[in-house]
């Protein structure tokens, strides 16, 4: 939500028609609602998330007939190498480490 809101800002227009969105976890509704309200074209994500996923683990969003626009969906790019991250990450948090930021 946070990325298409600057990206929005950044180009001035609420439509990011010539865009491509990566993420690491396939997004949920609330992402994938965000993302065909911008009419962003394209989305690559890492691994699928089974408990919130909107891109075809629960819900399939992205090739709702309902929805005016589609997007196209390339998923699985690095899923092996970044499932294993995001585990790491989230038993640290879980564990009470201080994770170190790398922005």
């Amino acid at each position: 939500m946070v990325a298409i809101r600057q990206a929005a800002e950044h180009i001035g227009h609420w439509r990011l028609l010539d865009t491509t969105l990566y993420v690491t976890l396939e997004p949920c509704v609330m992402c994938m609602g965000a993302m065909i309200l911008a009419r962003i074209p394209r989305l690559v994500y890492a691994c699928r998330d089974p408990r919130a996923g909107a891109v075809g683990s629960i819900y399939d969003f992205a090739q709702d007939e309902r929805f005016n626009h589609k997007v196209e969906v390339t998923e699985d790019v690095l899923g092996t190498e970044c499932s294993q991250l995001l585990r790491g990450f989230f038993k640290e948090l879980r564990a009470g480490k201080k994770i170190k930021k790398t922005l």
